[in-house]
């Protein structure tokens, strides 16, 4: 029971905050406002870029999968592209995205990124959001900018490439993650229950995370493994101070209600791969040759797929077997080569982590400057959030998991600073915390660890 000094400092803390998002709403618009504009000056000078190439794309190989499939979507096709046709290629979150924008406005390319413009600006939206809920509206704001104002996000955000989605979908997912993570405290009512069951919220956020979670891997099949970081946080770190421990039973009615909802939102889409490849697939069938990519006689870290073109394994294997055939040479090769294999997992990490892009050879010393520089900027402050923020187990999940998740997942595929960009999104929220430490020091109250 609370106090009348509780209940006072309770009041004053809600006044502060309420001041305080006074104070950053305003900046927070013009800055999402700048973010916008900045965004469609770059989708309209990249659409001018590869025209004026005689390309489409600016990253051809991929782009042009992603269209090509959400031209089949839009025209009631077959959701299949080549020759054989590969029904289980790609998930389809991303061309159904591109699919909504050729059903408004037709075969433009250009509209198209406007609307990645768009998703990309509602991306420092949510970063803000994120940082607010962490830490503080301040942090959020920095965080925010950090990505708004960012010239790598800028253009990324307006590429014909799923990032951008994911970033969205999996930035959601996170802010309702911590949400639950700081809610599942399960505090005794007064007949022995406890809260947590009873109460609707806890569950209806347990049920939209694991329907966010299913989103974002409908986007990206990397962020499956994300689910069990999740069951993990609500398992063991939702203890709150003056609260007794949640009982196991609590705790995974809750964890279960979110792996409901992970699979519900999936099992439209295994049904449909059930029905025309005779198995239950979540994701797809293209991790085998995704694996054998980044583990093979040739392979370097980067991506070369020459070798499926020159197998041509699919004249005599269906989709499935392909898949499996891939990722049987993939663990056999590991397994022949340890040594090779840890190895091209550490340059493949390097890859990730590398401050400057390994997807494009164009831009010159300029362009290299300016990554290594944001680079430095970002995980410095990286480094100090960490060490002022580590005792926070479950910012620390909501915001680092995902890189370290990722991380793993491309040690094992192929590496590039590209699958990193996404993750800077939540990780920015972090170095604004070590930015303000830097600069503030302990007067910046937001940076104290919040005791649930």
């Amino acid at each position: 029971m609370l106090t009348s000094d509780d209940r006072g400092a309770e009041s004053f803390s809600q006044l502060d905050r309420s001041a305080d998002n006074r104070t950053w709403r305003p900046r927070v618009r013009m800055l999402l406002a700048v973010a916008l504009l900045l965004r469609i000056v770059a989708a309209c000078w990249v659409d001018r870029y590869v025209t004026n190439a005689g390309r489409n794309f600016l990253i051809e190989g991929d782009a042009n999968g992603y269209w090509e499939l959400a031209q089949q979507i839009s025209g009631g096709e077959d959701y299949a592209i080549y020759t054989p046709p590969r029904h289980v290629l790609r998930v389809p979150g991303f061309p159904l995205l591109l699919t909504i924008s050729i059903c408004l406005f037709g075969n433009s390319i250009l509209a198209a990124r406007l609307v990645l413009a768009i998703v990309g600006t509602g991306c420092c939206l949510l970063t803000y959001r994120l940082g607010k809920q962490i830490c503080s509206a301040r942090t959020g704001f920095w965080a925010a900018a950090f990505v708004a104002l960012n010239p790598i996000h800028v253009g990324n955000s307006v590429l014909i490439l799923s990032e951008t989605w994911f970033a969205f979908w999996m930035l959601l997912s996170l802010l309702v993650l911590h949400r639950l993570l700081c809610s599942v405290g399960d505090r005794r009512s007064a007949d022995g229950t406890f809260a947590a069951i009873e109460n609707r919220r806890v569950l209806l956020n347990s049920f939209l995370a694991g329907v966010l979670i299913g989103a974002t891997v409908m986007v990206r099949p990397g962020y499956l493994p994300w689910l069990a970081a999740a069951i993990f946080g609500v398992l063991f770190l939702t203890r709150q101070k003056n609260s007794p421990i949640p009982t196991w039973n609590s705790r995974i009615c809750v964890c279960a209600v979110m792996a409901v909802g992970c699979l519900l939102l999936m099992l439209p889409w295994a049904a449909r791969n059930a029905d025309v490849t005779g198995h239950w697939i979540f994701t797809s069938l293209w991790s085998g040759p995704s694996m054998y990519d980044g583990l093979n006689p040739q392979a370097d870290g980067s991506s070369n797929m020459q070798f499926f073109e020159d197998d041509n394994v699919l004249a005599t294997m269906s989709e499935f077997e392909m898949n499996e055939h891939y990722k049987q040479k993939a663990v056999e090769y590991a397994k022949a080569n340890p040594g090779r294999a840890i190895s091209l997992a550490l340059n493949k990490a390097g890859r990730c982590l590398s401050p400057l892009p390994n997807f494009s050879k164009t831009g010159g010393w300029v362009v290299g400057v300016v990554c290594v520089v944001l680079w430095l900027v970002l995980f410095s402050g990286v480094v100090v959030g960490v060490a002022r923020r580590l005792a926070d187990y479950r910012g620390m999940l909501v915001i680092m998991g995902p890189l370290l998740l990722f991380l793993l997942v491309h040690m094992v595929f192929v590496g590039s600073v590209r699958y990193r960009l996404p993750l800077e999104f939540p990780l920015s929220v972090l170095a604004a915390m070590g930015w303000q430490y830097m600069t503030l020091g302990s007067r910046t109250s937001g940076l104290r660890v919040s005791e649930q």
